[in-house]
């Protein structure tokens, strides 16, 4: 039966692994209904369309990163590098806990709904702007360590790509194997850009795959 008082962060948990597993294109209302407990009357409270689910969906995996993969990282190490490269732990450990690889939400929405509505597409584009941007950032206080030619910029576009790469062969493959080297190649990104005796450190703390 459902439950009308289902709140909207209610809904939005109960949904988003039905959501990341087989996209939102795919997934009917009767079904978020149905996953999320929630009534129609409730759902429509919260979410006028499926359309509007989507961009909640977009800022409620974005809170998540930072709450749970971007802020934390800052508390683990002062070093901006091993920051970074608590953040591929983190994150490749998340994709590691799903037998299947499931991807990451954001990149699986880019697939899903960049096409459909340019507000989607300027939507996703923002979210991940802000996630370069956090990178960058890292990197930036980390410009001691790094070579003198380095753009933290361009460094956290790359870095960004390697790991959105990295989790979209993973689901494609369900191979963690493959998964592990992808983000293998962004950790190597990251000792590519150090100096010659920051990177012999870092590569000595590297996780062995």
């Amino acid at each position: 039966m459902a439950n009308l008082k289902r709140t909207r962060e209610d809904i939005l948990k109960s949904v988003i692994d039905t959501v990341h597993r087989q996209g939102l294109t795919a997934t009917g209302l009767s079904e978020l209904f149905q996953v999320s407990g929630a009534s129609s009357g409730s759902f429509y409270n919260y979410f006028r369309s499926k359309h509007e689910l989507g961009h909640a969906l977009i800022d409620y995996e974005w809170a998540q990163l930072q709450t749970n993969i971007l802020e934390p990282a800052t508390t683990q190490s002062p070093d901006p590098i091993a920051q970074l490269f608590w953040i591929l732990d983190r994150l490749e450990a998340k994709q590691l806990q799903d037998p299947k690889c499931g991807g990451c939400l954001l990149g699986n929405l880019v697939v899903d709904l960049a096409e459909q509505d340019p507000a989607f597409r300027n939507h996703l584009i923002q979210v991940f702007s802000k996630w370069e941007g956090a990178i960058a950032q890292i990197l930036r206080q980390a410009k001691p360590q790094l070579q003198p030619n380095t753009n933290p910029d361009c460094l956290a576009e790359q870095l960004i790509a390697a790991i959105e790469g990295a989790m979209l062969m993973g689901k494609l493959h369900r191979d963690a194997a493959r998964l592990q080297r992808g983000f293998a190649t962004a950790r190597q990104s990251i000792t590519n850009a150090l100096r010659s005796s920051n990177a012999t450190s870092a590569q000595a703390s590297a996780p062995q795959i």
